[in-house]
Order: structure tokens, then C-alpha cells, then sequence
């Protein structure tokens, strides 16, 4: 089983990312996703940045926090977060809203929000 801290690497680099490539260059995006190129898409998007790097930093600097109340809290909002994330992709490509790359985001997001919870349910009290 991956462990916490490597599993908040993992998420606050993938943040990190999101962050700069909405904030920058959010086309690549737009189109792994089939999404229309709108301003009201870049201004979601940069929106969007500002949540991932918060993400980010929540991940990075909580990486090596002991077991505690408060890693569990982050461990059950990151893992409800993720899989609510899947689930909302799943739900707009089944709509016609986002093509198949939301593939990638859904199986990404799946696969850290059941991490997350497992870590949870692990150390439960």
C-alpha cells in the first residue's frame, strides 16, 4: 500500500501542475477534454488554478505529518474530493459535455481518492 507521504508528493505534484498549465496554458486541457475555447472557459480555468494550488500546498506541506486528527481530515476531504471529481467526470462525459480524454482525469482521480480513503480507513479510531 502507498504510504501518506508518498501519496501527497504524488498529489501536490500533480496540483502543481494543473495549477500552472490552467493558469498559463489551459488549451491542452480544453482539448484533451473536447472543451470549446471560451472566455468564460479561461476565466473558470484560472479559477480553477487558484484551487489546485492550494491542493498543492496542502499536499506538500502536510507529506510529513504524523498520524493525527488532522491528517486523517485531509486524508477523508483529499479522497472524498477525488472520487466526487470522478464521479462529476464520468457524469459529463455519459452527458456529451466532456469527450473521452476525461478518461485519464477520471482513472487519475479514482485511483488517489480510494488511496486517500484507504489510508483513512487504515488508521481509523
Amino acid at each position: 500500500m502507498i504510504g501518506f507521504k508518498a501519496l501527497s508528493i504524488f498529489t501536490a505534484a500533480l496540483a502543481l501542475i494543473l495549477f500552472l498549465s490552467l493558469l498559463f496554458v489551459p488549451e491542452p486541457i480544453f482539448f484533451i477534454f473536447q472543451l470549446t475555447e471560451t472566455g468564460s472557459a479561461f476565466f473558470i480555468a484560472r479559477r480553477a488554478a487558484m484551487l489546485f494550488l492550494g491542493i498543492a500546498i496542502l499536499s506538500w506541506l502536510g507529506r510529513a505529518q504524523p498520524h493525527s486528527q488532522s491528517r486523517q481530515s485531509i486524508c477523508m476531504g483529499l479522497g472524498v474530493m477525488m472520487l466526487g471529481l470522478a464521479c462529476l467526470g464520468l457524469f459529463e462525459y455519459l452527458r456529451g459535455f466532456a469527450g473521452p480524454g476525461i478518461g485519464l482525469a477520471v482513472i487519475t482521480e479514482a485511483i488517489i481518492g480510494v488511496a486517500y480513503l484507504k489510508i483513512w480507513f487504515v488508521h481509523r479510531q
